[in-house]
């Protein structure tokens, strides 16, 4: 009996999975950021028609603006990948962001 609560034990706490981003990584309100900025660079890219290391260089220099680096961007999205339930909640999250930037008139020259 004690050996089955030790296994039982283990498999709990082995499936049990985090529900917040590990250390290192942003957090949701800054990948939200990050990660619409990157969305923005990607349409600008496309837009431009700039080859891939142009737009490379573009999301590279949007991450960096917002004061995020790489790392922590692609360590979060892969949290993210472990976690697909988190996703849906993110998306509506970019989403929203995407509208209120869309709404907000542009900078004046």
């Amino acid at each position: 009996m004690r050996t089955f609560c030790l296994i039982l034990t283990t498999f709990l706490l082995v499936s049990c999975n985090s529900t917040n981003p590990p250390g290192g990584a942003l957090s949701e309100q800054q990948f939200v950021t990050a990660y619409c900025d990157l969305l923005e660079a990607s349409l600008r890219s496309r837009n431009t028609h700039a080859d891939s290391a142009t737009a490379a260089q573009n999301a590279t220099t949007a991450l960096e603006r917002a004061g995020f680096t790489r790392e922590a961007f692609d360590r979060t999205r892969a949290w993210y990948d472990e976690h697909p339930d988190e996703w849906k909640t993110f998306l509506e999250k970019v989403t929203l962001e995407l509208e209120h930037r869309e709404m907000k008139p542009p900078p004046r020259p």
